[in-house]
């Protein structure tokens, strides 16, 4: 799932920035002006029985092309990342918890948080067979949930 999002935010930005979008750090060569997408932390807190709640958060970095614009150049993006990436996602829909920016030498900072609640399925346990002791079956449950009295014959 938080490979999902991560997608999901890199496809929200490709989609209205049309620059390049990498999935950690800039390589070496490449071309500004640009994005990174950088998963930054997973929180998972246990809920009731088998639910968790679990918070991502993504760290989304701005690279002006020029030193001199990233102020001016940096806040606009910064306003439209606002916008584009409180809800993403096509199929599943997912919408930021949280959202802070701050202002770099290069361009912008940008932190979002999502968060979703999953569910774990319990693996089908094999039954306990009975016990068989000096050749009778000992004391127990029968499939029918009724307590045996006493020892099998």
């Amino acid at each position: 799932m938080t490979e999902d999002i991560r997608k999901a935010v890199i496809q929200a930005i490709a989609d209205n920035f049309l620059l390049p979008v990498y999935g950690q750090v800039v390589p070496q060569g490449g071309r500004k002006p640009c994005f990174t997408v950088e998963l930054k932390g997973l929180e998972q807190k246990r809920l009731l029985g088998r639910r968790m709640a679990r918070k991502v958060s993504f760290e989304v970095n701005y690279f002006c092309s020029e030193t001199k614009a990233a102020a001016s150049e940096g806040l606009e993006v910064a306003d439209e990342l606002y916008e584009i990436l409180l809800i993403i996602g096509e199929d599943e829909k997912f919408a930021a918890s949280g959202m802070k920016h701050e202002k770099t030498a290069d361009g912008v900072k940008f932190t979002v948080e999502y968060e979703y609640h999953i569910i774990f399925t319990e693996d089908e346990a094999e039954l306990m067979q009975r016990l068989k002791y000096n050749g009778k079956e000992a004391v127990g449950y029968e499939e029918e949930s009724n307590i045996q009295q006493g020892t099998a014959e």
